[in-house]
């Protein structure tokens, strides 16, 4: 080879072309070298798809999991919004009769049905039921005795 070939740089030494063949008898192949580095890549490799099947799997199970606890939640909100428009008929209920009582009380100014509390705590709300019940009961009883004469307290 020569600077004038083209097929070289000055200084540079190349060692001259061998057949395949040619490697194993001059003693540059050293059985298992380059079996190594293919053996090390097929073991990373191999760990590197296990760790992404179990995360996968991992997935899988944490998603089933996520996927019936969004059942179970979306019955819980299904539950809660009945719940709610049984709370809601009732007060309507409730408010349409005492207004109903009141409507002979002339005197009395009747408004309009207060919007509810946004305070109120939801935990809370057989509780409130209850006691809407109760103040109900208790002005129909206070204006039956009006009504009808009976003494008051």
């Amino acid at each position: 080879m020569s600077e004038a070939d083209g097929d070289g740089v000055a200084g540079e030494h190349r060692a001259p072309y061998r057949a395949v063949g040619e490697h194993e008898a001059a003693g540059e192949h050293k059985a298992g070298r380059g079996y190594k580095a293919g053996r090390e890549y097929k073991e990373v490799l191999a760990g590197i798809t296990a760790a992404v099947d179990a995360l996968r799997e991992r997935d899988r199970v944490r998603a089933a999991g996520h996927a019936r606890e969004l059942v179970s939640l979306e019955d819980d909100m299904l539950r809660a919004g009945e719940r709610a428009a049984l709370t809601r008929l009732g007060v309507e209920l409730h408010w349409e009769a005492a207004l109903e009582a009141l409507w002979m009380e002339s005197w009395m100014k009747l408004r309009p049905r207060p919007d509810p509390d946004p305070r109120a705590g939801s935990a809370d709300l057989a509780a409130l039921d209850a006691e809407v019940e109760q103040r109900s009961a208790e002005l129909q009883d206070a204006v039956r005795r009006r009504r009808f004469g009976f003494p008051r307290r």
